[in-house]
This record gives structure tokens, sequence and C-alpha cells, in this order.
């Protein structure tokens, strides 16, 4: 799944404690109970594997919905240190995230009670040791699969350097707990194309008929490109030729990298990171096909340090999980830069949205420009040479005139509408906000002067997917556009 190294502090030998050991066999009794006790799954998470029941159908806005924990927000970190390329699985209610090497381990690992946090990085280490054909260091970009079908076993793919070269290539470990520590096998590298610069960046997907998969980035920077291999029923040997699905399109940055697979009905959803992984250019795209083998129509940035408006910068690298209210992205972003390609990431976490096969984050705010929204007869598109796209809406010629713009929510929740007007009533007004035909908020409308555009926030309720937004304003007022974050 994701770009792997680059810490400033991910470059030293590192060695296991041993109390991690006894720690991990404690939680694997427990989860051996759990698996033997719990009944049989009917569902799939974000990327095939077993995840349980099926989640219910989004509510309505306004009813309940999970509670945050207090400072979480999905521009902020969840673990505010160097954890690049996170991977994150539930388990036994405990939710467990996977990073790339640090100062502190090969592999580390940290644990939460619910996806949002709060996030608390384990002692010792996820990964016993390395094995014969890897060298230390370069320990990158985790992926852990729960156990599948009869096995009580967890299946850790992983990047690292061969001892007798300078390439990456992806190996495989086993544990009986979530917490490892994961002990690798020592019959060679899973993947590992020399012709190609080797491998990185493994993802595991799983079919809805137990069919398991491997998809991975081949390293060599000029021919960097996405492959799928098939694997077997234990996903620890390969079972078939690996294929080529996606490379590099003239508009990405360097490189395609990271990828992760989701089905989505008929569809298959290919997300992954496009640049280098040090630089505020790295975001996440995503691209879709009707096969698991492609071909792959790319769709365009979902992550982005522009579309986040700097809150975050250089997203990628991205996992998707869920739980019962839906689906999630870990991630990862740029905290500090400590010269060349030396950089600390730190670990985000945000709801995923889907409108069919279009995914949507939330804390990537959403323009929606005002004059394409439905106008009812009464309130005109207006060409505004200072406003966004050249066009505006308004003015509200009536008190019952209404403008009508539909916005699309990834979950269930408050939003924030920025509202970017001019008022040139000489006074000032008020807009009023309703959802799906009910009143939601208003908010004041100052005056202003000449070709000047100002903006006012107001909160909503949304229901998960597609709402209706009316907006209504007695007066002169004109609406350029609506940012929904």
């Amino acid at each position: 799944m994701r770009r792997r190294g680059g810490d400033p502090r991910a470059l030293s030998p590192l060695v296991p404690l041993v109390a991690g050991a006894a720690i991990s066999a404690a939680i694997a009794l427990v989860i051996g109970l759990v698996v033997a006790w719990v009944p049989s799954a009917r569902g799939t998470d974000a990327r095939g594997a077993d995840r349980g029941p099926e989640p219910p159908v989004p509510s309505p806005a306004g009813s309940p919905v999970p509670i945050d924990p207090p400072g979480y927000s999905p521009v902020k970190p969840v673990i505010d240190g160097s954890f690049a390329d996170p991977a994150v699985i539930e388990a036994a209610g405990t939710y467990y995230a996977y990073g790339t090497n640090n100062a502190d381990a090969t592999m580390p690992v940290a644990t939460a009670p619910m996806p949002t946090g709060p996030w608390r990085t384990s002692p010792g280490d996820g990964l016993a040791r390395l094995p014969a054909w890897a060298a230390e260091g370069r320990t990158w970009a985790p992926e852990v699969v729960p156990p599948q079908g009869g096995s009580r076993s967890y299946v850790l793919y992983f990047s690292a350097r061969r001892k007798d070269g300078d390439e990456q290539c992806i190996g495989t470990a086993t544990a009986s707990s979530p917490a490892g520590p994961f002990v690798p096998l020592e019959d060679g590298p899973l993947v590992c194309p020399l012709d190609l610069g080797g491998a990185i960046d493994a993802a595991s997907y799983i079919e809805t008929d137990g069919t398991r998969y491997l998809l991975y980035k081949s390293d060599e920077q000029k021919t960097a490109a996405i492959y799928l291999v098939r694997l077997s029923p234990d996903g620890l040997r390969l079972a078939g030729t690996p294929k080529r699905i996606m490379g590099r399109g003239a508009d990405e940055p360097v490189l395609v990298e990271a990828p992760e697979l989701i089905r989505r009905g008929n569809e298959y959803v290919l997300l992954y990171s496009a640049g280098w992984y040090f630089e505020a250019a790295y975001q996440t795209r995503y691209a879709v096909a009707p096969s698991i083998e492609g071909p792959y129509e790319k769709a365009g940035p979902l992550q982005s340090t522009a579309l986040y408006g700097g809150a975050v910068e250089g997203p990628g690298s991205v996992d998707a999980f869920s739980d019962q209210t839906g689906d999630y992205l870990a991630f990862h972003g740029i905290l500090d830069h400590h010269g060349g390609s030396r950089v600390t990431r730190g670990m985000y976490v945000a709801r995923l949205g889907w409108d069919g096969a279009r995914p949507v984050v939330r804390g990537v705010p959403v323009r929606y420009e005002a004059e394409r929204g439905r106008l009812n007869g009464c309130v005109f598109a207006l060409d505004r040479p200072h406003a966004s796209g050249g066009q505006a809406f308004g003015p509200f010629a009536r008190g019952d005139c209404r403008v009508d713009v539909p916005v699309f929510a990834p979950a269930a929740g408050e939003y924030s509408i920025r509202v970017r007007y001019a008022n040139r009533a000489g006074g000032d007004s008020d807009l009023e906000l309703s959802v799906d035909g009910h009143a939601a908020a208003s908010a004041r409308l100052h005056a202003t002067k000449g070709d000047g555009w100002t903006s006012v926030t107001a909160k909503v309720e949304l229901a998960a997917g597609w709402n209706t937004l009316g907006l209504r304003s007695p007066g002169r007022a004109e609406i350029d556009y609506l940012d929904l974050r």
C-alpha cells in the first residue's frame, strides 16, 4: 500500500522488546476465544475482507451518529509523530494500525478503541525480526490481513531491502495475534521483480468468493506501475502471473504507487498515490474499472494539499477500513521537513463516503457553484467577472425566492457551509438555509460595497449521501458559491 522510508529517525537497526511477545501471547488467547465463538460473518470490509454483519443503511440527518473523541478532526493527525504508510484492521473491538519503520520499531503498532481514536502507540515491535534475505532500515508499508476461512493466522506483507542489492522486495510474516510479533517466512521474498527495480507497497484484496490477490508497485521510477497477482488460499504464495493494471498518466506527478482496491457493486475502485512522498505535491487519486484486471479509467485527485486548502500536506498512502457505521480512510500527511527526502509523516483518519463508485473524503472541502443549483424562476444566473467561474446567482427578488443546491455528505453529521456572497442592498439581511425542505440555520449577510465579495459560515446537519440545501434571502443578495467542509 504505500511509500516507504524517508523519515530521518527510521535508519538505525531495531530490536524487538521481550515484553512485546508476552503481551502478544495474552492478546492472542483473547483473540482466539473470540474467533472461536463469534458467529460467521455476513459482510466484507472496504477491501473485500471479512468484517462481520453488514452495516446499517445511512441514517437521516439529525439522527444519532458516533461521537468522535475530544480533539478529533479529519484534518488533524491522530498520531502526531512518525507513523507513515498506515494500515488499519479491527480485532475483537480494538483497532490496530501498522506503519513504516521509525526510530522505535521495524514495524510500529498503535491501537485505538474506535477508528477516530484516541490512538496510542504500543511498546515493542510488531515484527519479531527480518528474514535472512532482508537488511535493516527500510521496512516499509505494512499490510496486515486478519484470519480468513479456517485459519487463525494474521498475515503481514511488508517491503524490505535485499541484503545482496539495493532493491526492495515484498516479504511475508504471520502471527497469532494482531499485536504481533509477526514472524517472517524464510523461503525468500514473495514478490521481487529485479528486472523492474524490485517491488513495494503490498495491498491485499479478497474477492467475494474468497479468491485472494496482492497489488503492489514496481519500484523502478521510469517504469513504476501497479501490478495485480492472484495468491494461494492462505495468502502466502503466488498462484498466478502478475499483471500490470495501471501506469502513470501524463497529468500525474513523477510516479504512481500505494494501491488500495475496493469493490463497489460491480465496479472496482483503485485508490493510489502519485508523486514523491516527501513533497507537498504528493496526492491520492482514484480510477474505476468493470473488472479487477481493468481497464481502469482514471478520475482525478481525491486528496491533495491544494484540495485540503493546505490543512494537510502531501496526503497519500491510503488504507480503507470499516466499522459498523461505514468506511474510513487511514493515510499519512507531512508534519515536518528535515531537508531533501527526509520528512516526518503522521497518521490521519477520515470518513469515506460513496456516491456510487465515486469516493468522497470527510475533511476535503467541496465547492458547489451556486449558479448550477436549481433556480425557481425568480432568481437568475448572473455574469460577474469577480465571482468564481465568472457567474453568481441572485438577486432574491421576492421573499419566497429560493435556490436549491444538491450537496453530498460522505457521512451523517454536522457540516460547515461557507457561503461567498455580495449584499449591495445598502443594509444587512438574513440568509435562511434549509436541508431537504426543513429549516436548518440562518446567517447574517452584512452589506458589501462595489464589486466586493465576502463570506459567512453556517453549520447544518446532513444525512449521508445527497442532500438538498435550500437558500433564501429577501433583498438584493447574490451568491457566488458554497464550500462544504
